[in-house]
């Protein structure tokens, strides 16, 4: 059983594409999710969405399309004026699907433990879980999992990683359309059952940042200049 993982694609139709590309090439893909953040921050939200719905693939909710859909007051300016370009561009349609994707999915596995596909960790959207998380925070964050889940793919930390904690294997997808692990290729990764055990691979894709830069200039989106400082860099 081999699972695909792509996170945080966050409107980059460029990097989404060049790693379905990769993907594509894969062998014996049983299934592909998608651990959220999908469209805040890039340049063509709509044209993600519509991609993603032409999968016909789980897809998870991340907390940055949570924000777009409810339009805290709590965020700064600046985010909020990019969650309002991100809704004119998504429109009704696109908020509506946001809004119905679910928190988590489960991979059953008949021949062995299930893998978990959750954001950022099983309890909320929020909390990154580091390489360096301590296992007493880990253990908060986890210790409702049943055992029969072996294998734990999130997003939201935009690092690709993989660890090991206690019986379960961790996996961070890495972004697919912002890294922040200084690497600008497109992350994502591949969780396979193997000799009775969840492993996991990543995958690192490039693709044309340049173009994205160009399109970023010419979309309108708010704060530009933080954007392309985010996508060229690649780093917090």
């Amino acid at each position: 059983m081999r699972i695909a993982i792509i996170s945080d694609i966050h409107g980059n139709i460029v990097a989404l594409n060049a790693v379905l590309e990769d993907l594509s090439k894969q062998d014996n893909i049983d299934q592909l999710v998608i651990a959220g953040d999908l469209c805040l921050n890039g340049p063509y939200p709509k044209e993600v969405l519509a991609t993603l719905q032409n999968l016909h693939c789980p897809v998870i909710q991340g907390n940055v399309d949570t924000d777009v859909v409810i339009q805290s007051s709590k965020k700064g300016p600046k985010k909020q004026s990019v969650i309002a370009w991100t809704r004119e561009q998504i429109g009704p349609a696109g908020i509506d699907y946001l809004a119905a994707l679910p928190f988590s999915h489960l991979v059953s596995n008949p021949n062995g433990t299930d893998l978990l596909v959750v954001h950022a960790n099983p309890l909320n959207q929020e909390e990154a879980i580091f390489p360096t998380t301590p296992d007493s925070k880990i253990e908060h964050l986890c210790r409702k999992l049943p055992p029969t889940i072996g294998a734990l793919a999130f997003g939201h930390y935009h690092v690709a990683y993989k660890r090991r904690w206690q019986h379960l294997l961790l996996v961070d997808a890495g972004s697919c359309g912002l890294p922040r692990d200084e690497d600008p290729r497109a992350s994502y990764a591949i969780v396979n059952w193997q000799d009775n055990i969840w492993q996991a691979e990543h995958r690192r894709v490039k693709y044309d940042v340049k173009a994205v830069v160009k399109q970023l200039k010419q979309s309108g989106i708010p704060n530009v200049d933080k954007r392309i400082k985010v996508l060229t860099e690649a780093k917090y």
